[in-house]
């Protein structure tokens, strides 16, 4: 009755498969949101104190969208 089972290097090839798949979709987004937050820091040493202003002309920008609707 169970005697018709697939061979086992199948199932252990599918596992690998399986294995690189899962560590491609789950390591890929860290390792870009790590690369990211690297390029964020060279960024922000590059320019120094100039860095506080983008937030508040970003801020000013939004405010400057809203109004205009």
């Amino acid at each position: 009755m169970g005697d018709d089972h697939k061979s086992d290097g199948g199932n252990i090839g599918l596992g690998v498969i399986g294995a690189v798949a899962l560590v491609l979709c789950c390591a890929v987004p860290l390792l870009l949101l790590a690369a990211g937050g690297g390029m964020l820091a060279v960024v922000a040493s590059y320019f120094g104190y100039a860095w506080i202003l983008v937030p508040v002309l970003l801020a000013g920008l939004a405010i400057y969208v809203l109004r205009r609707r």
